[in-house]
């Protein structure tokens, strides 16, 4: 019988472009820009700037574009700044196994890609490989939550979205380097074996926040892009690292383990369609109630000055202090404050950068509102796990009430916006295309060429997205000084 881990190295090694049925090929494109799009809005931040800082003082051959920066840089750096850049302003795709690993999926395979000439299918293939290795991980481990009675309580003690980023920077990495299937193997056993600590329950109790929260998605893309190099020239890693009683699963501290999630539907079934988007640059825990209060504004013609106070009510995730806080002192705080994100939305705040920018955050207007924003929990919520299928979930409800004009308006949300389990929920081409162009800034020229070589990227090299990411990146560059 072939190991879980041999398993996963064929399926790694083995699939190629006319393997991938069309719907998958289309939202490879989707995330692909999407990604780039979050990098491209997180340049002008401080996290980005220190991001592009460390890699220029790291150096390297000139291999692979680094968004934000003229010059070019190694594979593994340019991995981790494009990666680190996707994942700062928290408005990358998110899985229904509460991680984010698109960021390093993308950035690890883009960065090899460019290394070695590879072409645009390649590419794309190297993404969906990548990320269904990344979602395979995080549904064989489960959702990091504690359930009691049937009920979610909370988070798990240990766990944490760095798994599955890396195992999908892995995944991606081994796809588009072309390694065999052994060397493979091998590349899952370096990597998995160096993957970062189970953050998770640390950063939600934590409302100061480190840049890097609860994983740096550029250290975890770096972790994949080395693993598949190393493995190339012939270094060894445990070829069972999913495998037996001391598998992956649990020395990074998860309580169960499915192994028929890991591999069920393996080629068949491709994860990368049950990731969701954000409209709004903020956790994905904060976009249920988000979803329900633009539909009530909406709805009810709601004017900003009417709304005397609102009631958000969170799942049991987005309860812990963080979530709760009114007044976040930086942009890694707010990401993670209803009221913060509440009080953009209200003000008609462009979703993107603009978000955190000083002006918004020390807006007066801003602030008041962010004081009439109080958090309790929604009941429908705690049982979270029934609406789990395969250790992912599906429906988050999540609502609130507001009170304008002498009456309270309320709404729940079982679905929010990016999901795409529902058409009233799904994000059209379009409305991403439209988040890209606010994440890319002025130059309008420059998202269009890039926005073009990514939905043609199966009828051409990789090169070409590379010049023109090369043109937007100078643009951004100059924006952000």
């Amino acid at each position: 019988m072939t190991s879980l881990t041999q398993t996963l190295a064929d399926f790694a090694t083995g699939m190629r472009f006319e393997d991938l049925p069309p719907p998958v090929v289309a939202e490879c494109k989707r995330l692909l820009l999407d990604t780039i799009g979050c990098a491209l809005g997180a340049v002008g931040t401080e996290s980005g700037r220190i991001a592009l800082d460390y890699v220029g003082i790291l150096g390297g051959r000139p291999d692979a574009t680094v968004l934000g920066m003229t010059e070019r840089s190694s594979a593994t750096a340019a991995a981790y700044a494009n990666a680190r850049l996707a994942n700062v302003l928290d408005a990358d795709d998110t899985f229904p196994t509460s991680t984010h690993f698109g960021n390093a999926t993308v950035f690890s395979a883009l960065a090899l890609a460019e290394r070695d000439g590879s072409s645009g299918r390649d590419l794309l293939t190297a993404i969906a490989v990548g990320f269904d290795l990344g979602a395979r991980i995080g549904s064989w481990m489960g959702a990091p939550m504690q359930i009691e009675n049937g009920r979610v309580i909370g988070w798990n003690e240990l766990g944490g979205p760095a798994a599955t980023i890396t195992w999908a920077a892995i995944g991606a990495s081994a796809s588009i380097a072309k390694l065999d299937a052994r060397q493979a193997n091998h590349a899952f056993g370096i990597g998995g074996s160096n993957s970062p600590q189970p953050t998770l329950r640390k950063w939600a109790e934590s409302v100061e926040q480190p840049m890097y929260k609860y994983a740096d998605a550029g250290w975890c893309a770096q972790i994949g892009v080395s693993s598949a190099l190393l493995a190339k020239l012939g270094s060894t890693g445990f070829l069972d690292i999913l495998d037996g009683p001391n598998a992956f699963w649990k020395f990074y501290g998860s309580p169960t383990h499915d192994d028929d999630a890991l591999i069920a539907g393996l080629s068949a079934d491709w994860q990368i369609l049950n990731t969701t988007y954000k409209p709004w640059p903020c956790c994905r825990w904060i976009h249920h109630p988000l979803t329900a209060f633009t539909r009530l504004r909406e709805q009810h013609e709601l004017r900003t000055e009417e709304i005397d106070r609102v009631v958000v009510r969170a799942n049991p995730f987005a309860l812990t202090p963080i979530f709760r806080e009114q007044q976040p002192r930086d942009m890694l705080s707010a990401e993670f404050s209803h009221a913060h994100a509440l009080a953009a939305v209200a003000h008609d705040v462009p979703a993107g950068p603009l978000w955190y920018e000083p002006a918004t955050m020390n807006d007066a207007r801003i602030a008041a509102f962010r004081e009439r924003v109080t958090v309790v929990a929604e009941p429908t919520s705690s049982n979270i796990a029934e609406w789990m299928t395969g250790g992912q979930w599906r429906g988050v409800p999540g609502g609130v009430d507001v009170h304008a004009r002498g009456q309270v308006f309320s709404a729940t949300a079982d679905y929010s916006l990016g999901d795409p389990w529902a058409d009233s929920t799904r994000l059209t081409d379009a409305q991403l295309t439209a988040k890209f162009n606010v994440m890319a800034g002025l130059d309008a020229k420059g998202a269009s060429d890039v926005i073009d070589a990514v939905m043609t990227l199966d009828t051409a090299p990789v090169e070409r997205l590379s010049g023109r990411l090369a043109v937007l990146s100078r643009s951004v560059s100059h924006s952000a000084r």
